[in-house]
């Protein structure tokens, strides 16, 4: 048991490392494609900082699932791999959200403001970007209703597993969103006037009917359940497998010594 846990240790270290150079390959191609914008011009690799993004998504929820295997098992290195795995999931929310904010939503600096030729005077354009985070965020939230609801469950105990580490990682994010939402309420109520952008913007996007973080709880909450009963059932049938091979390979013969304790053990 220790020997298996320590491979899952191993191959933690070895798959976290390669995960945060994933991620550092997105926040680099990130910046560069910001700096493009803050001179005028276009984004050039937004489409590889989202791949990178979602492989580096994927890495990190299989990773949870392997610190909770280790944190099941009481290794001593459970909680110093969660932590990583956990430093790791944190920088990829803060750079996903850069992305969203200055890449994917994001205008050009020169187009924030317009000069009026003919009166002389200078008359800014309306701030579109809280628009554009509101619309990220309803997006975001619509995105992952829809993953939690078509989520599969798994039929042995090696797929449950692997989406029971999958979804702890999608939770640990849904949860870290109340902050993003907290700050959308905030610039609701900011008063800037009827014509702000984000005035319209709240009245025209329609919440999803169950908040994903509820269903993200339920779905969490039976994962864990049908974990503990495939667990369960899997100890049974193996145990029931050895008592079969035991049945299958003893000399049922009469010239076996071992009969008489074994109607005996049947007694």
């Amino acid at each position: 048991r220790l020997e298996r846990l320590q491979r899952v240790v191993t191959k933690l270290q070895m798959e976290s490392g390669l995960c945060e150079e994933q991620l550092n390959q997105a926040d680099a191609l990130l910046q560069a494609d910001v700096r493009l914008l803050a001179a005028g011009k276009a984004p050039q690799k937004a489409a590889e900082v989202e791949r990178d993004l979602d492989k580096a998504d994927a890495m990190i929820r299989l990773l949870f699932n392997d610190v909770q295997s280790l944190k099941d098992g009481r290794h001593p290195q459970g909680e110093q791999m969660y932590r990583r795995v956990y430093r790791l999931h944190e920088r990829l929310v803060s750079i996903r959200t850069e992305y969203n904010l200055r890449l994917k939503s994001g205008a050009p600096v020169t187009a924030v403001t317009a000069v009026s030729v003919t009166s002389g005077q200078r008359r800014p354009e309306p701030d579109e970007a809280p628009l554009r985070y509101l619309q990220e965020l309803m997006a975001w939230v619509e995105e992952n209703q829809r993953r939690v609801a078509t989520a599969e469950w798994g039929a042995d105990l090696p797929t449950v597993e692997t989406h029971l580490g999958a979804h702890r990682g999608l939770h640990c994010a849904i949860e870290e969103f109340r902050a993003k939402l907290d700050r959308a309420r905030a610039d609701e109520v900011r008063p800037l006037g009827a014509g702000n952008p984000l005035v319209l913007g709240v009245t025209s996007c329609k919440p999803p009917t169950v908040p994903p973080q509820n269903s993200s709880k339920s779905r969490l909450r039976h994962l864990e359940s049908l974990h503990g009963f495939v667990s369960a059932a899997t100890k049974e049938l193996l145990w029931l497998s050895e008592r079969e091979e035991e049945e299958v390979a003893f000399d049922w013969s009469h010239n076996n010594p071992a009969m008489a304790a074994k109607k005996e053990s049947y007694s």
